[in-house]
Parts: C-alpha cells; structure tokens; sequence
C-alpha cells in the first residue's frame, strides 16, 4: 500500500464526518476538545494494536542520576544504545542488555537484583564473579524510568528505540488515510456511548448498530484497519517514521 504525506488526513475532515453523523454541529453535547481526545485515544488503541510507529530518540546519558524517564508517548522499548561522538552521531557504540529485576536510586553503583556477581538463591543458576559483572553495561526499566549500570556512564549518549504512539500524548495532527474510517467510527461510537445513558430508548440501537460496524465479524472497521496498516510498504513506512521523528516528543 502507497500513501503520500500529503494525504494524511486533519482532524477537521475527520470532525467533519462526525459532526455529519452525530449533528452536534455548534457542540451543544460536547465539546471540540471532547471529539479531539477521542481521537487520539482511538490513535493510542491503534498503535498498540498495530506496533507500526518505531522512533528512534537520543538524549545526552545523565550521568548525574544514570537514568532517564521514557517519553510519554513510548510504550515498547525496542532496543538501548549508549555511544560517544554528538547527539545522534555516533563515533562508537555500544549495545545495553536488559537486567531483569535491577533497580537503583542512586547511580547505578549499587543496586537491588534478583540476581548478582557471586550471589544468588537458586543453586542451579551459575552466579558470575565481580569483575565481569564490572564490565557489563545494563540497564532495567521500572515504572517508565531507564536505570543505566555504572559503566554506561562512560559514555556520552543515550540512543532509544522504541513503539511509540502515532501523535505525542494530548496531541492529534494527523490521521493515516488507512485508519480515517476507523477513527471516525470510533469517535461516533463514543458520542453515542455517553448519549445512550442520557436517553437510552432513543441511542441504544444506534449504538449497537455502530458498534457493530466498528468491531463485528471478520470484516469490521478495526480488523480491516490493522490488516491494511500491515500491508504498508517499506518506503511509506519509513515516510512515516521520518515524519514522526520530526515532531517535538
């Protein structure tokens, strides 16, 4: 599947359809800022559902604390890198492992674990000696904070890959044209979700026929939504990405 940037849809297009559909025209039900969170929590759902949107952020290594609170808008990390050089011009580089269960309030020099050098409680697990441990560089994520080892600190910078969401948290720039039916749907679905408790004889049906629309059988709005984000092609996918690293996370 090709798309331009170009064609990626405003909010106001998307506000448009559902005004349409739902005839609060001067906001009389909700609010503008109402129908714009639903958007980006729809843009949230997607992005967890999907994993399309990589980023790929530096920040200089801190080397006060050794650790660094992941952007809001990150959900999975992909991959930690720690190098020398200048902010996202690495001269070298080197990969931080995952130590599991590790967490610190200093920095990094002394640290609780469930495993290390020398010790550890289950006698099948071979426990490695203080000097390799030494030279590990490791880093723990506990509670959306990035602990680093001691010896990340060598270092100057921090390189993050991680799925994020599709806008920063709060925000709604864009929709891709392969989701404006779901987004628009989902954004229905919520108006009608809040009105059938105000009159239920009048809004449950309506509700329920949207909802179906959305989520029902194997050719539903959603579902249809996810396989066509997947068919994307590699070009677009990194028009995408390019266009994403350019917003301020």
């Amino acid at each position: 599947m090709n798309f331009s940037l170009d064609s990626l849809v405003t909010p106001d297009e998307i506000l448009a359809d559902v005004l349409t559909e739902t005839e609060d025209f001067d906001y009389r039900d909700f609010t503008r800022g109402w129908y714009m969170s639903q958007m980006q929590q729809c843009l949230e759902e997607l992005s967890f559902d999907t994993f399309m949107v990589e980023i790929d952020n530096d920040f200089p290594f801190p080397s006060e604390t050794s650790a660094i609170s992941l952007p809001a808008n990150a959900f999975n990390v992909r991959g930690i890198w720690v190098y020398n050089g200048s902010l996202g011009v690495p001269t070298n580089s080197q990969i931080v492992s995952w130590k599991r269960g590790a967490y610190s309030r200093g920095s990094g020099k002394s640290f609780f674990a469930e495993h290390k050098a020398g010790q550890t409680e289950n006698p099948w697990i071979l426990p490695i000696s203080d000097t390799v441990q030494s030279e590990l560089i490791w880093a723990s994520i506990n509670n959306g904070v990035v602990q680093f080892s001691s010896q990340a600190a060598t270092y100057s910078y921090v390189h993050l890959r991680y799925n994020g969401t599709f806008t920063p948290i709060g925000e709604t720039p864009f929709v891709p044209p392969f989701f404006r039916q779901v987004v628009k749907l989902w954004v229905t679905l919520e108006y009608y979700r809040r009105m059938r408790k105000r009159n239920p004889r009048v809004y449950r049906t309506i509700f329920k026929d949207v909802y179906d629309e959305l989520y029902g059988g194997f050719s539903s709005k959603w579902d249809t939504a996810i396989t066509r984000s997947k068919s994307i092609d590699t070009k677009s996918a990194n028009d995408l990405k390019e266009y994403l690293s350019k917003m301020n996370y």
